[in-house]
């Protein structure tokens, strides 16, 4: 099967390692200097599994006469200029890993829905200034067609990156699980950014657990206002935090999450944190801002989530260095 990817940092490089050892064709869109180390080293992964592989490498706007299943690693707010430069690709399916719940329409802008499957990515790493991938997390990657989905089987797609190695299960309800981790993440992009710790530390700390738990309630009544039934899954299992007897008892739902992480992966660090340390802009407006502006457009009190946007989007408009 052919694969364009593009962004090579962290999980699209995973995802185009993974594709390229099991024999499909991977081109990686990259630029500047992280084509160079791609052009002269390859994508070279290490952790859950080793990879040193040769890849072709494009800048963004070169011609890719047959790009297949287009996927986009970038980040949400480099999706505006990534989608301009790749607009006139005729790719068979596209799908974004991107955090939020902003791409599927920002991809359906561009290569209508009738192309556009939804993604749901709980798969972790971080991109090293060496060019090494620390790869950390392999929990799934759910994969489905969206509304007026009209493209190659979702199915097969999913098959082809799950016999790779990223666990990539075929879904019905894709829409529901985008939707799930995005309840979850922003409490921990939150977190991450006000705590800088590993994720496993702020969720066991009961202070963060309190706040997580109001930043949870509050998205879950958003995703609800806007009809989307939504699941407990990993990380976060929005619905037992939401629906708890007390919140005390959703207090103690977060902490177990974090005892577990502090186990399974005690390392793990969001990439908002990975960002903010590097001196890269955070992923802020476009998932906690769009939530507050969802919420004002719906009427649902969002107090919480509005207030943690202001303090991540000061946060983020500091001066800081690389």
């Amino acid at each position: 099967m052919q694969f364009t990817i593009v962004g090579a940092g962290a999980l699209g490089t995973i995802l185009g390692a993974h594709l390229i050892a099991d024999g499909h064709r991977v081109t990686m869109v990259a630029r500047g200097a992280r084509a160079g180390q791609i052009a002269t080293a390859g994508l070279r992964v290490r952790g859950l599994r080793d990879f040193d592989l040769a890849c072709t490498v494009v800048e963004p706007g070169s011609p890719i006469t047959a790009p297949g299943v287009l996927i986009y690693t970038v980040k949400t707010y480099q999706m505006d200029e990534a989608l301009t430069a790749l607009a006139r690709l005729d790719a068979t399916a596209v799908f974004s890993v991107a955090n939020g719940v902003m791409k599927n329409d920002q991809l359906a802008a561009v290569y209508g829905r009738e192309r556009v499957l939804g993604c749901m990515a709980n798969v972790s790493g971080e991109l090293l200034a060496s060019g090494e991938v620390s790869f950390t997390r392999n929990v799934r990657m759910p994969l489905g067609a969206l509304p007026g989905y009209r493209g190659p089987d979702a199915s097969d797609i999913a098959a082809a990156i799950n016999a790779a190695g990223v666990i990539t299960p075929a879904v019905d309800d894709i829409e529901s699980l985008e939707w799930s981790k995005y309840a979850g993440w922003l409490a921990m992009f939150t977190l991450a950014v006000i705590a800088r710790t590993t994720t496993g530390a702020y969720l066991e700390n009961r202070r963060f657990a309190a706040l997580a738990v109001k930043l949870v309630s509050e998205a879950v009544a958003l995703a609800q206002a806007r009809g989307i039934t939504l699941v407990d899954q990993s990380p976060i299992p929005v619905l037992s935090v939401a629906h708890a007897q007390d919140h005390e008892s959703a207090i103690e739902v977060l902490r177990e999450v974090g005892r577990n992480m502090l186990v399974q992966s005690p390392s793990h660090r969001m990439s908002a944190l990975q960002d903010l340390e590097a001196g890269r802009r955070l992923e802020v407006h476009e998932t906690l801002g769009y939530a507050a502006r969802e919420a004002v457009r719906l009427q649902v009190p969002v107090p919480t989530i509005a207030l943690c946007y202001e303090i991540v989007s000061a946060i983020d408009s500091l001066p800081r260095g690389t």
